[in-house]
């Protein structure tokens, strides 16, 4: 059942929710002036990781501390500023909670009666990450819904949090490291091929899949220029290494010549080689977008 006493608002907690670098900028605000206004309102600590941190991830990590009633406030605030930045005509707005594994089964329940019943009060779509995420102990929970409902969310899952204190060695995810979070089949949820999104666009269903996965292998094979080879590999090969974690495929790319373009030959699952293509025409796209 969820905790329903008021007297847990007074805990103290420690929040880390990941948003897609693209939506950052609308949190920080012009010199700041928005993220520090956040701050002043719900009088909590709000660190943000850097860009360099991150070495060009496509997520950032918001790391939250306060109180309940703080937290909550922060993470409602925040929602609220993706929601008015959103292009999408639906209000619904999408939080990435990075939660501790040995407390989610709090949050499911048993038999997943709690996550039914806090999906039923909230009125959101939440998806719980069946493993934990590399690197680390933590497991993701994606929210989707209003800011207001979203917010009603976190309130419950912030008292948890506070009812249960992390257990054993916690090793805290990294987004600088390589990011698989899982989609598709790894998820508890109602609807498991639901889309997948990165940086607030859509990936093919059933992507992510786990590195067991039995589907027939497949290749494919892409012509890039030159010019945007090296968006895709990233500074110290970060953006292809992240790229070959996502998508669970192999990626090979040609070396250099005096041919205008260089090949990058993709072989896994159907779902792997499509998700891997996907992520780096977003890669180059973005590349373009820069170019005046």
């Amino acid at each position: 059942m969820l905790p329903d006493d008021d007297t847990l608002e007074n805990g103290t907690i420690t929040l880390r929710i990941l948003l897609p670098s693209r939506d950052i900028g609308a949190v920080i605000g012009k010199k700041g002036l928005t993220i520090n206004s956040i701050r002043e309102e719900s009088e909590s600590k709000i660190k943000i990781s850097s860009s360099e941190q991150d070495n060009g991830s496509f997520y950032r990590e918001v790391v939250i501390t306060g109180t309940v009633v703080q937290v909550v406030c922060a993470v409602y605030l925040i929602a609220k500023r993706l929601e008015e930045n959103s292009s999408n005509e639906s209000d619904e707005v999408r939080l990435e909670v990075l939660f501790p594994n040995s407390i989610t089964g709090a949050v499911i329940g048993r038999s997943g009666e709690t996550i039914k019943e806090l999906r039923s009060k909230t009125n959101t779509q939440i998806l719980v990450s069946q493993d934990v995420l590399f690197g680390s102990t933590d497991r993701s929970i994606c929210i989707t819904g209003s800011a207001d409902d979203v917010k009603e969310c976190i309130k419950y899952l912030a008292r948890i949090l506070v009812q249960n204190p992390v257990k054993g060695n916690y090793v805290p995810f990294r987004v600088n490291g390589p990011m698989p979070i899982q989609r598709g089949r790894n998820m508890v949820g109602p609807h498991p091929t639901t889309t997948s999104r990165v940086a607030g666009r859509p990936l093919p269903t059933n992507s992510f899949m786990s590195k067991n996965s039995s589907s027939p292998a497949a290749t494919d094979t892409m012509a890039v220029q030159k010019e945007f080879i090296g968006c895709v590999i990233g500074k110290n090969g970060i953006k292809i290494r992240q790229i070959r974690d996502l998508s669970q495929a192999q990626i090979r790319i040609s070396n250099q010549s005096d041919e205008p373009n260089r090949t990058i030959s993709i072989t896994g699952s159907p779902d792997a080689v499509s998700t891997a293509k996907y992520l780096i025409n977003y890669q180059i796209t973005n590349e373009i977008k820069k170019t005046p």
